[in-house]
C-alpha cells in the first residue's frame, strides 16, 4: 500500500466526505477520488461504496483504514527513529570489554550513558584487551575497554583513562605467603609464577613485569588463558600470580589468598579507545561522557 494513498484513505475516513478529505490533504477532490480508485485496483477489492447520496466503507474498506493507520504509524516511527539515530540518541552502540575488567568507573559511565540515551541499544562483546582493540580497529565495535598501554601498532587510537587499580598478588592459602597481608618485591624473586599469555594484552603484560619484577624476568611455570584460570592454578598450588584487584575480588576463587605490595603499589589503568573516523552518531555522546569522567577524576 502506497503511503500517500494510505494517508488519503485515512483522511477520507476521518473527514467523512471526499470534499473535506481533499481539502485536508491539499489536493483536488477529483485527484483524491482517483487515488482511492487506484488503491482499489491495486488491492483488487472495492473499499468505498459510492451508491447513494453519501459514500460508505465496505468491510474491506474498514479493514484497509485500520491497516493504513498502522502503516502510517510505523512509517512515522521509523522516520523519527532515523532522525534520532542521526543525532546519536537512538540506534546502537557496540562495546567490547576486556575480560580483566571488573566494573568501576567504566561501569558507571555505561550506566550513565544508558540512562541519558535510553533509545540506544548497547551491545556488549568480550575478549582479551588485544582482541577488543582489534574489534575497534576493524569497525566491528565502536568502543573498546582496554588495559593500557596499547600495542605500538595501535598508538594512533585515542585513549581515555578512566580508572586505576592496584595489582595484587594471589597466593595459595597454604603457601608461606598465605598468612601475610603484604609482600615486598624481593619476595617475588625466584618464586613459581602463573601468568596469562603476553598476546592477551602486550602493554599490560610488560607493565606488570616492569612493576613487580623490575630487576629480571619472573619464574613463570605455567600460562593460563585468562584471570579465572590463573587463579584456579594458584588455588591448586602451581604458583603465585599478579591479578588486578577488582578482578580478583570479583572472582573470589576458594583457596586463594590476596596480598598487597608494600610501599608504592603497582597499578594498572582501565581505559576506553575508539576510532575517531567512526561515523556512528551514538559514539560521540559516549566519548563526551568519557572525557567528562576523566576530567572529574583528574581534577
Amino acid at each position: 500500500m502506497n503511503l500517500q494513498r494510505a494517508r488519503y484513505l485515512i483522511a477520507l475516513s476521518d473527514h467523512g466526505s471526499f470534499t473535506r478529505a481533499a481539502a485536508n490533504v491539499h489536493v483536488a477532490q477529483s485527484a483524491l477520488s482517483q487515488q482511492i480508485k487506484v488503491l482499489e485496483r491495486e488491492l483488487g477489492v472495492p473499499l468505498v461504496d459510492r451508491r447513494g447520496p453519501q459514500f460508505t466503507f465496505t468491510e474491506a474498506g474498514k479493514v484497509a483504514v485500520r491497516e493504513a493507520r498502522f502503516l502510517i504509524g510505523c512509517a512515522d516511527r521509523a522516520v523519527e527513529r532515523i532522525r534520532l539515530a542521526a543525532r546519536g540518541v537512538d540506534g546502537e552502540l557496540r562495546i567490547a570489554y576486556t575480560r580483566s575488567w571488573a566494573g568501576g568507573a567504566v561501569a558507571d559511565l555505561v550506566s550513565t550513558y544508558r540512562r541519558l540515551y535510553p533509545g540506544v541499544e548497547v551491545v556488549v562483546h568480550r575478549g582479551t584487551s588485544a582482541q577488543t582493540v582489534d574489534l575497534v580497529r576493524t569497525g566491528a565495535v565502536d568502543i573498546a575497554v582496554v588495559r593500557p598501554p596499547l600495542d605500538e601498532d595501535d598508538r594512533e587510537l585515542p585513549l581515555i583513562v578512566l580508572d586505576t587499580e592496584p595489582i595484587l598478588v594471589a597466593v595459595p592459602v597454604d603457601h608461606p605467603f598465605g598468612g601475610r597481608a603484604t609482600l615486598e618485591l624481593g619476595d617475588l624473586v625466584d618464586v613459581p609464577v602463573v601468568f596469562w599469555p603476553e598476546a592477551n594484552a602486550p602493554g599490560m603484560y610488560l607493565r606488570t613485569l616492569e612493576q613487580l619484577w623490575p630487576n629480571g624476568a619472573p619464574s613463570i611455570v605455567r600460562f593460563e588463558a585468562d584471570d579465572e584460570q590463573v587463579l584456579h592454578a594458584v588455588s591448586d598450588g602451581v604458583g603465585i600470580a599478579p591479578i588486578p584487584q577488582g578482578r580478583a575480588r570479583m572472582l573470589r576463587i576458594p583457596g586463594v589468598h590476596l596480598c598487597e605490595i608494600a610501599g608504592e603499589q603497582p597499578t594498572l589503568d582501565v581505559a576506553v579507545t575508539y576510532r575517531p573516523d567512526n561515523p556512528n552518531p551514538a559514539l560521540a555522546p559516549f566519548v563526551a561522557l568519557a572525557e567528562r569522567e576523566r576530567s572529574s577524576t583528574t581534577a
